[in-house]
């Protein structure tokens, strides 16, 4: 019988909405058995272990395996498998107790399991009939939680994480960019468009660029994830751009943290969220004319580049997917 409390005692401890049945079985069970309570609060660690893990995201509606491969969100998931499986040590889509989704499209989350969000990208797609079906909700943007609040639910900051670490390699290129070509999109992205004809080493990677970009910019269809530390180090600067979307409500790329934390230098399109993590260590374009001025100057004056570079890394190396594994463990905690 104990236990059969204990168990449900924990179970209400995680509900982000308690009624007034749990809040009486709360201040009853502390009022007669505070040491008891303080116990439950404090070995709360012990619901992750042997509970089962799952992790949803966008790519898993892929049916070509190789093609997830080349989404982000599939090495997000990637490298959050690793550091819950550390926590909970069952990570598995069979009948899993815990489930977290890697907003991007919204989905039907399974019955009868906690479930998480973390909205870390196409903040339009969000509405408060969404919101509804989750029990803990993160955000990937402190300014975006606010409109969160307006549709009257709780959340809390979750920025992205890196699992990359710096390298010393030879420049091999001028100018890079790592992204899929985008349907409806002039030359494929608005960032490869403002470079336009430039005299630098330029080198696009992602699908569906052969056929529209010149054959001196191509870099290839295709370039591994675990390979990306090597390229950003090998390179001058690394472009990095963010969804219409993302951009206006702060929701800061992911790739950001990868280019700093691999040694790289980066310039992104316009995001009011990368001051806010990363100061000035990110210089941000307005125009294809400020873009061009920006490439000209970080390439012709080395020590500035530097003196940015160094600065971002230290900040993108401070942010790991160990931190957001323990990050999720601690907001279902409270």
């Amino acid at each position: 019988m104990k236990e059969r409390i204990v168990k449900y005692l924990r179970h209400v401890l995680l509900k982000r909405k308690r009624n007034i049945g749990d809040r009486f079985l709360i201040t009853a069970f502390s009022l007669f058995f505070s040491e008891r309570m303080i116990w439950l609060n404090a070995t709360t660690n012990e619901f992750w272990q042997g509970q089962r893990v799952s992790i949803v995201s966008n790519s898993d509606s892929v049916p070509n395996l190789y093609r997830q491969l080349r989404w982000g969100d599939y090495w997000v998931k990637y490298e959050l498998i690793k550091e819950l499986g550390e926590i909970s040590g069952i990570v598995t889509n069979e009948e899993p107790d815990i489930v977290i989704h890697l907003f991007g499209f919204p989905t039907k989350m399974p019955k009868n399991t906690y479930k998480i969000v973390w909205i870390y990208s196409h903040p339009d797609r969000v509405n408060a009939k969404l919101l509804r079906q989750y029990d803990k909700i993160f955000c990937l943007s402190y300014s975006f939680i606010k409109k969160i609040n307006q549709m009257g639910f709780e959340a809390e900051l979750m920025i992205g994480a890196t699992a990359k670490r710096p390298l010393r390699r030879e420049i091999k290129y001028d100018i890079v960019f790592v992204g899929n070509h985008r349907m409806g999109v002039p030359l494929g992205r608005k960032i490869v468009q403002d470079v336009g004809e430039t005299p630098y080493n330029f080198k696009v990677w992602g699908t569906g660029w052969k056929s529209i970009l010149p054959e001196k910019y191509y870099g290839g269809q295709y370039i591994d994830n675990q390979r990306l530390d090597e390229l950003y180090a090998s390179s001058l600067i690394a472009l990095n751009d963010h969804h219409e979307d993302m951009a206006r409500e702060g929701f800061v790329a992911i790739r950001i943290f990868d280019i700093l934390a691999s040694g790289g230098f980066c310039i992104s399109d316009r995001n009011s969220g990368i001051n806010e993590i990363f100061g000035d260590s990110v210089p941000q374009y307005e125009s294809p004319e400020h873009l061009r001025e920006l490439i000209d100057f970080y390439i012709n004056n080395p020590d500035e580049r530097l003196k940015l570079m160094e600065k971002g890394r230290k900040i993108a190396l401070s942010h790991t997917w160990q931190k957001r594994a323990e990050q999720f463990l601690k907001g279902i905690e409270r």
